[in-house]
């Protein structure tokens, strides 16, 4: 019989598995990936999977906050860097739009939410209200009034540039114009309430 893992083991078998799993989820999607390719990318056998997750859909929304939980990590240093507030903010949205893995989130938002949705246990958390605090948290360490500037507004704001940036049916040619001139309104309305 194996020996019992010990606390900090099952930690780390728990996060190769989100980080090792991340690569196999992003290059083939979230509807196609299966637990096995998730567990054999990690090195480890299906069982192994299942003593860290009951389902395929508790395992993406662990992965989705990982991935959050770095991004806005990054992001609290870019906007407590000592450099002009505007210029770290602008340099946080452009950081958020380079990241692979945050662009994987946006693009296959609904995707993700349905998935989660249809998860039998219903994940106590949606990934859409994860995300929105983590923006009003990022706009009151930036000093922002969230009375005046709505988290939700910047969600959904941000959202509408991923989803601009993703779509065929933008003009590719003035793509990275239309993507300042927008980004630019984002900072102009966050700066209304600062």
């Amino acid at each position: 019989m194996p020996r019992a893992l010990t606390e900090q083991e099952k930690r780390r078998h728990r996060q190769k598995l989100l980080e090792k799993g991340q690569a196999v989820v992003l290059s083939q999607g979230i509807r196609r990936v299966s637990v096995d390719e998730i567990a054999k990318a990690a090195g480890m056998a299906k069982g192994s999977f299942y003593q860290h997750f009951d389902s395929k859909e508790q395992y993406l929304f662990a992965l989705i906050n990982d991935i959050h939980g770095k991004a806005f990590a990054q992001a609290e240093q870019i906007i407590l860097n000592e450099n002009d507030l505007r210029t770290n903010i602008r340099d946080f949205l452009v950081t958020l739009f380079n990241v692979p893995e945050m662009v994987f989130l946006m693009k296959n938002f609904h995707d993700i939410s349905e998935l989660l949705e249809s998860s039998p246990n219903r994940e106590p958390l949606c990934a859409k209200q994860t995300e929105a605090d983590m923006f009003k948290k990022l706009l009151l360490l930036a000093g922002t009034d969230t009375q005046k500037v709505s988290p939700g507004v910047v969600y959904n704001y941000i959202h509408a540039l991923y989803l601009m940036m993703g779509s065929d049916l933008m003009l590719s040619e003035a793509l990275p114009e239309t993507f300042e001139l927008m980004k630019d309104g984002l900072i102009d309305y966050i700066f209304g309430g600062i």
